[in-house]
């Protein structure tokens, strides 16, 4: 039987939206046959920032899993989903935004990431074992070239991640998601049709689809629209 689990991470206190996300999440987890863990604290190292710490993901504790499932502690499953995300070909999403960090990435710091191998985005990752095993070589003896995405801002796991797959020679047919349905925006249209729906800041369009175009708001009062629009329970 295949094993599999999804885990989110937060460091300091939850917020409402924060708790919101976990329910939400772990829900869907008990749908699609998956374990559920919410990490919390300083799980990878007590030196870097909160972001980096999603990098425990490849930690051999998770060993046991076949798959593990990564989320931002800002994802959520729309009302109704059953779509298995473990199902979907890929390990994360590679859209326009990451394809742009990818080459400054490695235009700018060449000796420790290049285009010959994957680059991430940081709201989900999905490898399997054989892939964690191989991604975590990458942090064996001196890894101090981590702090160079301490800086807030700057990369951070999303950079991790992509020397790691650098620097371990890192291969796999399909390491991208087909499209970005498992990671989409919330100000998108169709956002119902979504697997995993990433809360943004932007105003979600109406119900027929038009954006509050330029409109911004907290988080939380989006999430609240996509409520009173039936997406989101």
């Amino acid at each position: 039987m295949v094993k599999r689990i999804i885990l989110q991470h937060m460091t300091g206190d939850m917020r409402e939206l924060d708790k919101l996300s976990v329910a939400n999440i772990k829900k869907y987890a008990t749908i699609v046959g998956a374990d559920y863990r919410l990490l919390r604290g300083n799980v990878f190292s007590e030196k870097y920032r909160p972001p980096i710490q999603k990098v425990y993901m490849i930690d051999k504790e998770f060993d046991e899993y076949d798959e593990v499932l990564m989320l931002d502690i800002d994802m959520f499953s729309p009302k109704g989903n059953t779509k298995n995300v473990f199902d979907e070909p890929g390990i994360g999403l590679y859209d326009t935004v990451q394809q742009q960090l990818h080459r400054r990435l490695s235009k700018t710091h060449p000796q420790l990431a290049s285009m010959n191998h994957p680059y991430w985005g940081g709201a989900i990752y999905k490898f399997n074992k054989q892939d964690r095993i191989h991604l975590r070589k990458g942090l064996e003896g001196d890894s101090s070239w981590i702090d160079i995405f301490q800086k807030p801002g700057y990369y951070g796991d999303e950079g991790i991640m992509c020397v790691l797959a650098n620097k371990t020679k890192f291969v796999s047919d399909t390491p991208y998601f087909q499209n970005n349905k498992w990671c989409y925006c919330s100000f998108l249209p169709d956002v119902k049709n979504a697997g995993f729906i990433h809360m943004r800041t932007k105003k979600p369009g109406n119900p027929n689809g038009t954006w509050n175009n330029g409109g911004k708001q907290e988080k939380i009062e989006n999430y609240k629209t996509l409520v009173k629009q039936g997406v989101l329970e």
